[in-house]
C-alpha cells in the first residue's frame, strides 16, 4: 500500500535512519578505531560555553629539606597550566534533488531507499574527516607533493594518499612561522583521479577538467589542503585560529616545542614531557623493541598506556616480526556494537593492545592512556544540524531545484595528561 508523502513527512522517514545508533556504527566508527574508542562527552552541554578550560598540574610545589630554615626559604607554588580549548566546527552538505522528491511523493519510503546513498556517503566522508585530524596538528593539511607536472602530483608520504578523495577541492601553501601563504594568484586544484598504489594525485583547474597543473602550485608551496580549512591569516596556524580539531598532532608533537611555543595558550617548553608528551626515536630499532622502549619511558613518568594506534603498513611488520609470539585480541565499543583485533605487547604498566588505523600518519605510533583524553562535541559528532526546530530540517537551495541537508558538528579534543602519552618514530 502506497503512503501519501510530502517533502515534511519524505525527509522526516529519512530521518529516523540517522537518529540511533546503528549510522554510528556502520558509517561514523566501523573503519576508523581511534574515533570510535576515543572517550567523547557528546552531551547537549559537552563543549557547553566559548571553551574548555584543561587545567594541568605539572609540577610540585616546592619547599621540602631537611634544613628546616631551607625548607621554609625555598618554598614555591604548584605549577599549575590551563590549556583554554576552543571548539572548531566542520560541514557536509547533502543535496537531494526536487525531482526524486517528485517521483517518490506517493510513497515515502521508495524516497527514502533513494536518498540513502545520498546520505551514507556524506557521514562516511565527514566522519572520514574528523578520523584523520584525531591525528593532526590542527593545521588541516593532509599531505605534500614532493612534484607536480601537469596535474600529476607525487606525494612526500605515498601512505598519505588515504587523506585524498576525487572531487577534493584542494590549496597549496608554504608556512613561515605560523603563517600559512600562497602565492600570488595561486589557484584552487580539483582531484580528477587517485593512483592508491603510487601513492599519485592528479589535479585539474576545474572540476571534472583534463589535467593540469594550477597556477603557481610548486615545490615551493608543497603542502596540501582542502579549499577553506586553511586559515590564510597572520598567525592563522596559532592554535586559536586554526578550524581543524587539535589532534594528537597538536597534543603531542613529534618535535618538542620550542621556547616560542603557544599552544591554547600555554608555553609548553617549561617542561616538555609533561605538556606536549614523550617522544621517542624507535627507527633504529625493531617495532615491538620501539613499543617496549616508549611505553617505558611513560611509565617513568606515570602514565599507563593502554592503547597503541599505528599504520596498517607498520602493524603488518610487528606482526610479522613477532611471528609465533604473536597474541590478537579483540577491543569493543562500550556503546556501539563493534569490536576491533589487535595484537597485544607487554609492557612495564600492563598489556598494551595495538591496533591498525588507516588514518595514523605513516612510520608513526602513538602510545596513549585513553582514560585521560576526550573528544568534546555539542551533541553528536557527526550529527545531523537542525535550526530552530526539533528534528531534521532540510532546506531550499537559493540556487538550485533540491533540498540541502547539512551534517556537522561543533568539537575538540582535549588531553588532561599529556605527559601520559608517546608518540614513537618507527623503522617502517
Amino acid at each position: 500500500m502506497s503512503i501519501s508523502a510530502n517533502t515534511s513527512n519524505q525527509v522526516a522517514a529519512l530521518k529516523e535512519l540517522y537518529t540511533g545508533d546503528d549510522y554510528m556504527k556502520d558509517l561514523v566508527y566501523k573503519k576508523n578505531p581511534l574515533l570510535a574508542l576515543m572517550p567523547k562527552d557528546e552531551s547537549p552541554s559537552g563543549f557547553a560555553g566559548k571553551y574548555i578550560p584543561v587545567p594541568l598540574v605539572f609540577g610540585t610545589p616546592q619547599g621540602r629539606s631537611a634544613t628546616f630554615s631551607n625548607a621554609q626559604g625555598n618554598q614555591t607554588a604548584p605549577q599549575l597550566s590551563s590549556f583554554f580549548v576552543y571548539r572548531v566546527s566542520n560541514y557536509q552538505l547533502a543535496t537531494i534533488t526536487n525531482e526524486l522528491l517528485e517521483a517518490t511523493k506517493d510513497n515515502a519510503g521508495a524516497f527514502v531507499d533513494e536518498a540513502k546513498l545520498v546520505m551514507d556517503t556524506s557521514f562516511r566522508n565527514i566522519s572520514n574527516d574528523l578520523a584523520h585530524d584525531l591525528y593532526s596538528d590542527g593545521s588541516g593539511k593532509r599531505g605534500a607533493l614532493a612534484s607536480i607536472a601537469t596535474g600529476v602530483i607525487v606525494l612526500t608520504q605515498s601512505g598519505d594518499i588515504v587523506n585524498f578523495e576525487v572531487g577534493m577541492s584542494l590549496v597549496s601553501y608554504s608556512v613561515s612561522g605560523s603563517t600559512p601563504t600562497q602565492s600570488t594568484g595561486a589557484a584552487v586544484g580539483y582531484i580528477i583521479a587517485v593512483n592508491r598504489s603510487s601513492g599519485e594525485l592528479t589535479v585539474s583547474t576545474s572540476q571534472g577538467g583534463a589535467a593540469a597543473t594550477p597556477s603557481s602550485w610548486s615545490t615551493s608551496f608543497p603542502n596540501l589542503a582542502v579549499e577553506g580549512d586553511i586559515n590564510f591569516t597572520a598567525n592563522g596556524l596559532l592554535t586559536a585560529n586554526t578550524r581543524k580539531v587539535s589532534g594528537l598532532g597538536s597534543w603531542i608533537p613529534v618535535s618538542a616545542p620550542v621556547s616560542s611555543d603557544s599552544f591554547w595558550g600555554v608555553n609548553r617548553s617549561s617542561d616538555v614531557t609533561r605538556l606536549a608528551g614523550v617522544r621517542f626515536d624507535g627507527s633504529s630499532e625493531s617495532i615491538e623493541e620501539a613499543l617496549i622502549d616508549g611505553s617505558s619511558l611513560v611509565a617513568r613518568e606515570g602514565g599507563m598506556p593502554d592503547m597503541c594506534f599505528m599504520s596498517f603498513a607498520s602493524y603488518a611488520a610487528l606482526e610479522k616480526s613477532l611471528g609465533a609470539k604473536v597474541q590478537y585480541v579483540d577491543v569493543k565499543h562500550e556503546e556501539a556494537d563493534i569490536a576491533f583485533a589487535g595484537i597485544r605487547i607487554h609492557a612495564p604498566y600492563g598489556p598494551i593492545t595495538v591496533i591498525p588505523d588507516r588514518n595514523c600518519p605513516p612510520q608513526l605510533a602513538y602510545l596513549l592512556q585513553l582514560d585521560v583524553w576526550k573528544l568534546r562535541s555539542l551533541g553528536r559528532a557527526p550529527h545531523v544540524l537542525t535550526y530552530g526546530m526539533e528534528g531534521l530540517e532540510a532546506l531550499r537551495v537559493g540556487s538550485a531545484d533540491a533540498l540541502e541537508i547539512r551534517i556537522g558538528y561543533y568539537a575538540n579534543l582535549i588531553c588532561s595528561a599529556p605527559g601520559w602519552n608517546c608518540v614513537i618514530s618507527l623503522s617502517s
